[in-house]
């Protein structure tokens, strides 16, 4: 604008107000000097063009006031404009100033219709999430409403209510396989032992095969006991006995003393007693759980394994390659499977966890690498000797 402006009054001085003669015209708002030689005095001139050299042109700033002053050489002389610009100036930073509090109340308005708009939005969702939360997990679980305007939360609803049929469906299916294996494995095991019970009642045996007999008695009481345990954690049911007092240290001496029959004789496992060890617990699970522990150190590590009681844990140590890292997130309950989808061997370290839990036992991994593993069972519910 100022430069347009600047131009026109040019044009206009040079159309009307060059010739012979000298032409000065100075207001506080314009300043006009056409000198027809290069010789003007410069007392003459006003004080804005004083000291400015020829064919200059800027802005220069008179106290207070700012001035856009050309100064160059026309047909016939020299032209010098000087235009006070300090109102545009002023009404330059007053318009910046409106333009920063416009920006701001426009983006103070966008924030508050975000919030409105983002409330309406995820009001919904966030009654969804709370009638999905109120859902009870059980082998009956209601269905939730779908009773929503928008049809995209219609059909989540619908879908949920899809999958929680098939998760249903599927639970029934598992309960009945478990009923299944439960009649199909204990038959086998109580027609083994009336078979061990008819040959003891004949009384034909010399004493090496009443030896062996009661090796096969006591797997096959054993194997009971497992069977039970193993369909109980399957089933999460809750003990339908009293938990008993027992003593740690011969429970460990007897499964160390079963693994060393069925582990072809091996003698790598000591067991050393610093002191004994009481707990509340049921003695087949305390069994099966110090029996997977170690039976993994013997089948997995080559040297010594140390099985230490003292009077608030239980820790066995073995000089092995340390865990992997899928084993310690599976013992750590972060993953119940192999990322292939494999099964873990054997009765599988996420059983000694479902066994950990079931006894209110801790279950950690004090160290594992290059030099070996070490796993510290800690008992909630210790028994002071009386």
């Amino acid at each position: 604008m100022l430069d347009v402006e600047f131009a026109q009054e040019r044009d206009f001085i040079l159309m009307n107000h060059t010739g012979e003669e000298a032409f000065i015209w100075d207001t506080p708002e314009l300043a006009v000097v056409f000198a027809p030689s290069d010789d003007v005095h410069p007392n003459v001139l006003p004080e804005v063009f004083q000291g400015l050299p020829q064919n200059y042109s800027a802005e220069i700033e008179r106290g207070d006031e700012t001035y856009l002053v050309a100064v160059e050489s026309v047909s016939g002389g020299v032209l010098y404009i000087a235009k006070n610009i300090t109102h545009f100036e002023k009404r330059e930073a007053l318009f910046g100033l409106a333009l920063i509090i416009i920006a701001v109340v426009i983006l103070a308005f966008s924030l508050l219709l975000a919030v409105f708009s983002s409330r309406r939005i995820v009001r919904p969702l966030k009654l969804l999430s709370e009638r999905i939360s109120r859902i009870p997990v059980g082998p009956n679980m209601p269905r939730m409403e779908s009773d929503y305007s928008d049809v995209e939360l219609h059909s989540i609803a619908l879908t949920f209510n899809r999958f929680l049929d098939e998760l249903e469906s599927y639970v029934r299916r598992e309960q009945s396989l478990l009923n299944l294996a439960s009649h199909e494995l204990r038959t086998p095991i109580a027609v083994m032992s009336g078979a061990l019970e008819v040959i003891e009642s004949r009384d034909q045996l010399n004493d090496k095969d009443r030896a062996t007999l009661s090796r096969v008695r006591r797997s096959c009481d054993e194997m009971r006991d497992n069977v039970n345990i193993l369909l109980k954690l399957a089933r999460r049911e809750s003990e339908d006995r009293e938990h008993e007092i027992i003593e740690v240290s011969p429970v460990a001496r007897r499964v160390i003393s079963d693994l060393k029959v069925s582990l072809s004789g091996t003698d790598r496992v000591n067991l050393n007693t610093v002191s004994e060890l009481r707990v509340r617990a049921d003695p087949a699970i305390v069994a099966m759980l110090l029996r997977n522990i170690i039976q993994n150190a013997v089948q997995h590590t080559k040297g010594e394994i140390q099985v230490t009681v003292s009077e608030k844990s239980v820790e066995i140590e073995d000089s092995g390659t340390g865990l992997s890292a899928d084993q310690q997130a599976i013992l750590m309950r972060q993953k119940s499977l192999l990322n292939d989808g494999r099964a873990l061997s054997g009765l599988g370290l996420y059983i000694v966890t479902l066994m950990a839990e079931r006894l209110d036992w801790l279950l950690e991994i004090t160290q594992t690498n290059a030099n070996g593993t070490k796993i510290r069972l800690n008992p909630q519910q210790c028994v002071n000797k009386p």
